[in-house]
């Protein structure tokens, strides 16, 4: 079959496509919850395709569809390929350096606060991450420094005022003095935030930001808005990853259609299990009977559910599941030992108004 004819014929259902050369080397990795009209785009003409895409057409030879009941089945799918097949195409989610680590550590009177592919070693510091998004650490880093005038071109603090203090961008940290102080007390604020110790630092972000924008000082507000929305950024990572290394195991239900639904068992970030069943008159006997078996083998053969880092090339997996189960398009239930003589009510309550 010809590719022009491939792709007339790809379903308008959630899947991954793979676009392949002409020896058939899988080049591009992508999904889609509308296959068709996804691939179809890319062979559209378009003043909004980057180059890349561009590049990426003209090399196109071949396509593979694989069709998945579920965009979330397509998104977990996506990574695993690209994991697996490492295509030309797929840079930014194959590519080691694309992980980021936010690192603070005080260096003489000051904290510093760097991006780093590796956390720090050792004690004397904070590491916060792994991050996907090299853009968002830069962008939360330089936000901060921005709306408090942190951008000190002299640390040195040598009582000399630094080129960014003539232009109002350093509050007087190199002429040393509260300067200093009120510099580290921003930073510690930012640490107890991604530590989840308090969020007295968005707070009063956000307050200052509405009384420039009451005042009319749209610009400035601005530039508290994008800080807030960077460092909101970080916080759902931080939130991820404490989400993850819970090891949870749970029992997941997306609804299809009228008559069906999908049932997923998860653990941590790894399908287990995965099956269609029909939901229109509520869980039958025989369903209800297939989720207790599998579930109760995964609590007998599972060890206690103890806390363990999430690694850098794990952390794009766990975003996708921890974002699924909080899109609303699904109901889940964590499942644990104690719940092993309540398994009936516990699958009962997932399914319910599912």
């Amino acid at each position: 079959m010809s590719l022009v004819q491939k792709i007339k014929e790809i379903p308008a259902t959630p899947g991954v496509y793979l676009m392949k050369d002409s020896i058939g080397q899988v080049i591009y990795v992508g999904k889609s919850k509308r296959l068709r009209q996804r691939v179809q785009s890319y062979f559209r003409e378009s003043s909004n395709h980057s180059n890349k895409i561009r590049k990426l057409v003209k090399h196109i030879r071949d396509l593979e569809i694989i069709e998945t009941d579920t965009e979330f089945e397509a998104l977990l799918l996506e990574w695993q390929l690209i994991q697996e097949i490492r295509p030309q195409y797929n840079r930014q989610m194959k590519t080691p350096e694309a992980f980021l680590y936010l690192t603070i550590r005080k260096v003489g009177k000051l904290y510093r606060l760097r991006p780093s592919t590796q956390p720090l070693r050792g004690g004397g510091g904070w590491s916060f991450g792994p991050y996907t998004s090299r853009k968002t650490v830069s962008f939360a880093i330089r936000g901060l420094k921005d709306v408090y005038r942190l951008n000190c071109s002299n640390p040195a603090i040598n009582g000399s005022p630094c080129l960014n203090y003539s232009l109002g961008l350093c509050r007087g940290i190199c002429l040393g003095g509260k300067a200093v102080g009120e510099y580290n007390a921003s930073v510690e604020q930012l640490i107890a935030l991604l530590n989840g110790e308090s969020a007295e630092l968005l707070e009063d972000m956000q307050r200052e930001m509405n009384q420039l924008a009451a005042d009319l000082d749209f610009e400035r507000a601005a530039k508290y808005r994008n800080c807030i929305q960077s460092l909101q950024a970080l916080l759902q990572k931080e939130d991820v990853m404490d989400f993850t290394e819970g090891n949870h195991l749970m029992l997941v239900v997306e609804r299809l259609d009228e008559n069906r639904v999908k049932c997923f068992v998860i653990r941590r970030t790894d399908v287990l299990f995965s099956e269609v069943y029909g939901g229109g008159n509520g869980v039958s006997e025989e369903v209800r009977h297939d989720i207790f078996a599998r579930l109760s083998r995964e609590l007998a053969d599972a060890g206690p559910a103890s806390a363990r880092e999430v690694s850098r090339f794990e952390i794009d997996k766990a975003q996708i599941i921890y974002s699924y189960l909080r899109s609303g398009k699904c109901k889940y239930k964590m499942v644990g030992r104690e719940d092993l003589d309540a398994l009936d009510a516990v699958i009962s309550d997932v399914f319910s108004e599912e």
